[in-house]
């Protein structure tokens, strides 16, 4: 009887065990791509992976209680091709919410605003976006920032360019008229590299941008645990933290224009 007792009592250590163990056993990875060439949100620094978007991923993943994996893509249009064959879960790279992208992929809940806004020299006679009408700015093969700019007015021509880095320094050297880019990422790449450039007066639209999630079950599913830890993210302030540590004390988890 005792034996049987003894039994009985291990039987019920080893399942408590278990379950307590359980929430380890389900953790999972979440596999997210990025560029790591867009300065502040995903780039390198002293070889390791860091930035907004990257930290944001992190964090949302420590809450799920998965491990995060990186797959660092050198464009988006590629990034979007690694999801669209499910090598990657999602995409953190300031990933703007547009109607032919909601077509194709359910996105998280929003995380970040960024403004649509063109730098221009600054000793030029081109002061707000209306002075840039005829004239020709650079941007990013496959910005989000070029089709709010079209839709404002479209008599302000783009040149688009596969070198992220060449749209600053035509901008700078005077080659083109203005560059085209989100306001925080404007800034600091000007700060950083030591540019001649300010950024105009007048806002072409807003970058709402949040993850996107290929439309499957099993994507969705993971989906809906990720919307969970980043909307409590968002409401606990972590992420308005992340956000004015990246971004020299600017909160871009909400539409502000703080000195202009």
């Amino acid at each position: 009887m005792k034996k049987m007792k003894w039994q009985a009592l291990l039987a019920l250590v080893t399942l408590g065990s278990s379950l307590a163990a359980a929430p380890l056993a389900q953790a999972d990875t979440l596999t997210v791509g990025t560029t790591a060439q867009t300065y502040p949100t995903s780039y390198r620094k002293d070889g390791k992976l860091t930035g907004f978007d990257v930290a944001v991923a992190k964090a949302v993943g420590k809450e799920m209680g998965a491990k995060v994996k990186f797959k660092v893509v050198g464009d988006v249009p590629s990034l979007f091709g690694e999801l669209d064959q499910g090598n990657i879960d999602t995409i953190a790279n300031s990933i703007t919410v547009l109607p032919a992208r909601e077509k194709k992929y359910h996105f998280s809940p929003a995380y970040s605003y960024y403004a649509a806004q063109i730098a221009v020299l600054k000793d030029s006679k081109y002061h707000t976006l209306k002075d840039l009408a005829g004239k020709t700015v650079a941007a990013p093969v496959g910005s989000s920032n070029i089709d709010l700019l079209e839709k404002y007015d479209s008599r302000i021509k783009i040149k688009k360019y596969d070198d992220r880095n060449a749209v600053f320094t035509d901008a700078n050297n005077g080659t083109v008229a203005g560059v085209l880019n989100q306001r925080q990422f404007i800034q600091e790449t000007v700060k950083k590299q030591h540019l001649n450039l300010r950024i105009v007066k007048g806002v072409a639209g807003w970058n709402v941008t949040a993850f996107p999630f290929a439309k499957d079950k099993q994507a969705q599913a993971k989906q809906k645990r990720f919307d969970k830890a980043l909307t409590k993210l968002k409401q606990d302030g972590t992420l308005a933290k992340l956000s004015k540590q990246f971004y020299n004390g600017a909160d871009v988890t909400k539409k502000s224009l703080q000195d202009q």
